[in-house]
């Protein structure tokens, strides 16, 4: 399974490994956002860096991925995505932008102690 999550202290952490689908992203992402022992309101990493084929995903499909997020935004504050090449950086950077909720931010990071840092507000160590 290319998508699955984790719970990181009230974090989750949702990791695209090699080939995906917008499904597995919001069935694996919705199972986590429903995990009781997740900090509500809380914060999501979605992590990319094994997505394969991203330069290949249409806009479509990742703001699909990112629209999924704005609808629970009553229950997540902040989206780090990490990106894996400027391409993708890009795409999500611009995905983001057009998925807004009122009281939610997406961001997309390349470094993943960067995105660790801007969900907690904590400087990196």
């Amino acid at each position: 399974m290319p998508v699955f999550s984790k719970l990181t202290e009230g974090t989750l952490v949702i990791t695209v490994d090699g080939d995906y689908t917008s499904n597995e992203v919001r069935r694996v992402g919705a199972a986590g956002l429903e995990d009781p022992e997740r900090a509500v309101p809380g914060h999501v990493l979605v992590d990319m860096s094994g997505a394969a084929g991203m330069r290949h995903q249409s806009a479509e499909r990742i703001g699909d991925s990112a629209r999924f997020f704005a609808e629970y935004s009553d229950s997540i504050t902040r989206v780090a995505i990490i990106a894996p090449s400027d391409i993708v950086f890009g795409m999500m950077n611009q995905a983001g932008a057009r998925a807004q909720a009122p009281g939610l931010e997406i961001r997309p990071f390349r470094d993943r102690n960067e995105a660790l840092s801007w969900l907690t507000g904590m400087a990196p160590e």
